[in-house]
């Protein structure tokens, strides 16, 4: 019986081909030169140095010495790492592990050794492959091709860079990205808070309104709460050197312009950002200038002008909602602009589409990366250069008050390329920033909203040509009289659990508000200064941890959140029916109505026992204040009774948003129902917590790790909510929810005790998930 076949030719075995290449990283490569003349071979040691210098020893070995490390690197990660696995995670690709040529050129001789000669070779393009469509794609230019792909949805500036790293997705008219293609959950989290998280914002709309600020004021009081801590017409905001976060109500729904309005606050547009002009401290009004010799003419007022940053699902309503304001406020003694001023209207708006972009940049090192882009020019006032080098990197956005504006004309960032980061501290005796109009005034950024996009006038290849050119390689290049200037507002952003007050766990941040035309060139630097990416979905996770209302998630009842719910009861039943039946939940069995889309409509009219017309969504302030003057009217006459209870009608279809906190194990999710428990359930559950707390826990208990409830299960009629965003906090360390819940509910349940009382005194309902059966015990607060 003949042996096993040869290998033919030079072809080597399995593990022949191992031993080869173990043999090759294990060699030590040595500098080839010709022998030196005489030398110690010859002469003895006589002719050797007494001492040795190191520094020239060092240099003559030096080939020498990296080949020993090379070697010693390269055998150390030989037999366990293959060539793309060296790569960082953010540089490889799927098809890498096969296909030689999506590795570095340097890799790719290492990975020729590690593939086996019969591995099958990837198929080269062909015309013939493609047939007709490669050569009707060839008749068009890429610029063309690609504006073709964006007939029914918008692309980002840095929407290509985005493609190639993340997971995309079409909403809200844009193709925006959802999550990167790695794992990020974690590491978003900690960029977040300790870190930076880089997240492009640009898919928000802007709105210009101008006029006087008379009549601004009015119309702002029309469509925001003027008794809020948020007011955009206080002095706090108008100055223009902090952005209001206010939100948008509809006019016609507001009591402070329709006093006879039956439900006041019930037709919530969404949150808004309010950023007004600065007024140039003595600068003239060229207007009053040129009639300051006719008196005969009435004098103008002062034309102001501020943007509406505000949600894309929400730019339509807002539209509607201003021209409407527009009309009650003329109701209510508007006064026209004279004729010859430049306004032809008493207010006017404008839509700025595609004019302005947003980064937001978030995290304790977000200072130290906006610093490390940005290069302000010599032109920019006194003020503003004091504010920018008082700015500290080892401090954070989190040493900037709330809201802060700082404008600024900086030089192309493409200049400066690449950021180097650097710990820099403001000098010895630097007062503290304070937000001031001075801080905040450009009037070169104002002026670029009303002109023409304008687009960089050198491109990136001019600037690498002028890059080569110079005698220093990696020197940075100095900004010429023809290079750019770009002006922009730089603002503090918080996102804090009480708007009101500050704690060390709030997450704070920069956004920056740049003209088109410069995203990419913005966009390069600020990943180039090593930040975590956000998508939405990681934008939507820091709001979570913050315990911050997201729109349009936790917003039901708005015109965004019937959009997102539609969207996500489409994609969740697709997917829900598409897998077997075997491997779904059974919504029936488990008992979960309507698992696809929370239907608050259902659980009012269940609550108020009558069909509701309109569900909208109460402002905690409001909720506290009716409260107070509920508290009030319990002891008041007969009349005070009476007007209670027509008051109670205004309120059936009210809703209140709440943070769920469970009392031990159990992670709230997304859609999970909430429910009220009797007085008897209750006070059962409750005394099986504390013992719970002080690990009295006995074998006859309450609760349990398979059914937390041995006391009678909540039925379908004591569902009082539903949960919009729920997780596993990474913050607290367990898990958390908000959700929302009838306002004549939480009044109950809170009744004889404050809204936000100590945790041992908040009401205590039941949640479960609307896959599951277990219901778990939790904590109820009002959210701020």
């Amino acid at each position: 019986m003949s042996g096993k076949r040869q290998a033919e030719g030079s072809q080597l075995s399995g593990p022949d081909r191992k031993r080869a290449r173990m043999r090759e990283q294990r060699t030590i490569g040595v500098q080839g030169h010709p022998p030196a003349q005489g030398g110690s071979s010859a002469s003895g040691n006589a002719a050797l140095p007494p001492t040795i210098d190191v520094d020239k020893f060092a240099n003559t070995r030096l080939f020498e010495i990296n080949s020993l490390q090379t070697a010693m690197r390269n055998a150390k990660a030989a037999g366990t790492v293959r060539a793309f696995q060296s790569l960082p995670r953010s540089l490889r690709r799927r098809a890498a592990s096969h296909n030689i040529r999506r590795l570095p050129v340097r890799l790719r001789a290492k990975a020729k050794t590690e593939t086996p000669p019969d591995a099958a070779q990837p198929k080269k393009r062909s015309r013939k492959m493609v047939g007709r469509k490669l050569t009707a794609r060839s008749k068009l230019s890429r610029v063309a091709r690609l504006l073709k792909r964006q007939i029914k949805k918008a692309w980002l500036e840095t929407h290509i860079w985005h493609a190639k790293r993340m997971h995309m997705k079409n909403i809200w008219g844009h193709r925006l990205a959802e999550k990167p293609t790695e794992k990020s959950h974690r590491s978003s989290y900690r960029a977040a808070l300790h870190g930076a998280l880089v997240h492009d914002a640009s898919y928000f709309q802007y709105l210009q309104l101008t006029g006087s600020e008379a009549n601004l004021s009015v119309m702002l009081e029309a469509l925001c709460d003027k008794d809020g801590p948020n007011c955009p017409t206080s002095k706090r905001f108008t100055t223009g050197s902090r952005e209001c976060h206010t939100c948008l109500y509809h006019p016609k729904y507001v009591a402070s312009v329709v006093p006879s309005t039956p439900a006041p606050y019930r037709s919530l547009i969404g949150p808004v950002t309010i950023i007004w002009k600065p007024l140039p401290e003595a600068e003239p009004n060229p207007q009053q200038t040129e009639l300051r010799d006719t008196p005969n003419l009435p004098r103008p007022p002062p034309a102001r002008t501020l943007l509406v940053r505000l949600h894309p699902s929400l730019c339509e309503a807002a539209l509607q909602a201003v021209e409407i304001a527009q009309g009650f406020a003329i109701s209510r003694g508007m006064e026209p602009l004279p004729d010859g001023f430049g306004l032809s209207s008493r207010v006017r708006v404008d839509r700025l589409y595609k004019k302005l972009l947003t980064f937001e940049v978030m995290g304790r090192r977000a200072t130290e990366v906006v610093k490390a882009v940005l290069k302000p020019t010599p032109g920019n006032s006194k003020v503003a250069h004091e504010a920018w080098k008082s700015l500290s990197t080892s401090a954070g956005p989190g040493s900037v008050p709330a809201g802060m504006i700082v404008g600024l004309q900086v030089y192309d960032p493409r200049l400066s390329f690449p950021p180097k980061l650097s710990h820099s501290e403001p000098p010895a005796g630097t007062s503290a920033v304070r937000p001031s109009a001075p801080t905040a005034t450009m009037t070169q950024f104002w002026e670029s909203i009303n002109e023409p996009t304008k687009k960089p006038k050198f491109r990136k290849s001019e600037l690498d040509a002028r890059r080569s050119n110079l005698l220093v390689p990696g020197t940075k290049l100095q900004a010429l009289q023809q290079d750019d200037r770009i002006p922009l507002l730089l603002s503090q952003r918080t996102l804090s659990q009480s708007p009101n007050s500050s704690t060390p766990d709030d997450f704070h941040g920069w956004t920056l508000t740049i003209p088109a035309g410069w995203g990419m060139a913005f966009w390069s630097s600020l990943v180039h200064c090593t930040p975590r990416i956000a998508g939405l979905t990681a934008r939507s996770q820091t709001y979570f941890e913050s315990g911050t209302p997201r729109f349009p998630e936790d917003y039901p009842g708005t015109i965004g959140f019937d959009i997102y719910e539609a969207e996500r009861e489409a994609e969740d039943k697709g997917f829900w029916e598409r897998r077997p039946p075997a491997k779904r939940t059974n919504f029936d069995k488990v008992g979960t109505g309507d698992p696809f889309r929370a239907n608050f409509s259902r659980i009012v009219k269940r609550w108020v026992g009558r069909e509701v017309n309109l569900v909208w969504v109460m402002d905690s302030a409001e909720v506290m204040k009716f409260v107070k003057r509920r508290r009030e009217k319990v002891t008041g006459s007969e009349k005070t009774e009476t007007a209670s209870e027509e008051e109670k009608g205004r309120y059936d279809g009210a809703l209140v948003r709440v943070r769920l906190t469970p009392c031990g194990r159990g992670a709230p999710e997304e859609l999970g129902l909430i429910y009220q428990l009797e007085d008897s359930q209750r006070k059962e559950v409750g005394e099986r917590v504390q013992r719970e707390k002080r690990g009295q826990t006995g074998k006859g208990s309450l609760l349990d790790r398979d059914g937390p409830f041995r006391v009678p299960l909540p039925t379908p009629k004591d569902v009082i909510g539903r949960i919009t965003t729920g997780s596993f906090s990474l913050k607290q360390g367990r898990g958390s929810a908000m959700g929302a819940i009838p306002l004549s509910c939480f009044l109950s349940l809170t009744s004889g005790g404050s809204p936000n009382s100590s945790p041992s005194r908040r009401p205590l309902v039941a949640f479960r998930n609307r896959d599951s059966e277990i219901f778990r015990p939790a904590t109820l607060e009002l959210l701020l």
